[in-house]
């Protein structure tokens, strides 16, 4: 794509007039627009660039198309170029200009799952059992449901599934230890549901629902119900992969006999505001069941999120065994898991 066509679609194509475009409405605040019901989209017109935090990407019109559609940058300059006034002129039909018709969404990619690879298996177990601590039952319960596997790589691919069970969501996760100051490998896979993000161990009988920020912490709170004797099989898992709450509005339109939701994400400003507007959407769905809010760090500052407490727990744990030798391990309740089952 030459540099002249993406001047002309910076210069002639507005991030208000795109978002109304899909359906948002853009209301003002000060200086600066937004959009109703997302308060983290904040847009700057006079410099063409905005920022959405709770979807975690920014930039021009051009990104925004590629957040809101799941594609790269060639995709979006090519959609884009069709609402062009010169790409109008060219391809009106007849001597009388067209009617402007709403923009059509581009077809979504099919997902390609990343090639499986045996020979890596240790680098996930490594990186599950011994980096983030999570129980061996939940990992072989995660391999047994196929939700975890290696790639060419030795990176750890997750998957999510539909309603039907069909993987609809793919990420992959370094499984090496970044160096100082680099950030672990992520990606996720071209042609992953963005809706619904995800969803692991859906139910019809599930009447449970976990949401957090991260898979890894998803099973790092299916751990620590294991290790207080309940059975992280009953629940099912969302992970939002973000702090944007849309996916659980996606979920819960299609599995309305869900009347718990435990609402795990990280013990930070962003993780709370992600909490508002989770509680903000359900009730605007009319949800009559139970809301919790588990904050990881209730009872042991300084972990963010429930990996963290996953880890502060099981150190706990190390310690009180290495000082009372001669007496049963004493279980008592994690930090901020006191769960009704």
């Amino acid at each position: 794509m030459s540099s002249d066509l993406r001047k002309a679609i910076l210069e002639n194509i507005s991030i208000e007039e795109l978002l109304r475009e899909e359906g948002f409405e853009v209301i003002p605040r000060g200086r600066k627009l937004t959009v109703k019901g997302h308060d983290s989209l904040v847009i700057t017109p006079d410099k063409g660039v905005f920022t959405w935090n709770s979807r975690g990407f920014a930039g021009s019109v051009i990104d925004l198309y590629m957040g809101l559609h799941g594609c790269d940058a060639r995709t979006a300059m090519t959609a884009l170029r069709k609402r062009l006034p010169e790409y109008s002129r060219q391809h009106a039909a007849g001597p009388e200009p067209r009617q402007r018709e709403p923009p059509k969404r581009e077809e979504k990619k099919p997902l390609v799952l990343p090639k499986k690879d045996n020979s890596k298996w240790s680098r996930v177990y490594a990186y599950l059992m011994a980096a983030r601590k999570i129980t061996p039952t939940v990992v072989k319960w995660l391999v047994q449901q196929k939700t975890i596997y290696p790639d060419e790589r030795g990176n750890l691919c997750y998957v999510g599934r539909d309603a039907q069970g069909t993987v609809n969501y793919c990420a992959r996760k370094g499984t090496l230890t970044p160096k100082d100051g680099q950030k672990g490998f992520r990606n996720v896979v071209e042609g992953s549901d963005y809706e619904h993000r995800c969803v692991m161990n859906a139910s019809p009988q599930h009447t449970k629902l976990i949401v957090t920020e991260a898979a890894v912490d998803a099973w790092s709170f299916a751990s620590m119900l294991e290790l207080h004797g309940l059975d992280f099989r009953d629940y099912t898992y969302l992970s939002l992969e973000c702090t944007y709450e849309g996916p659980l509005g996606k979920f819960l339109e299609e599995n309305p006999q869900v009347k718990t939701i435990y609402l795990g994400q990280d013990a930070d400003e962003a993780g709370l505001k992600s909490r508002d507007r989770c509680r903000d959407l359900l009730k605007e769905r009319q949800y009559s069941g139970k809301v919790i809010d588990k904050l990881p760090d209730a009872r042991a500052p300084g972990c963010k999120d429930w990996n963290d407490a996953l880890k502060y727990y099981l150190e706990q744990q190390r310690i009180r065994e290495q000082s009372e030798p001669s007496r049963e391990p004493i279980m008592e309740p994690a930090p901020g898991l006191e769960l009704t089952p």
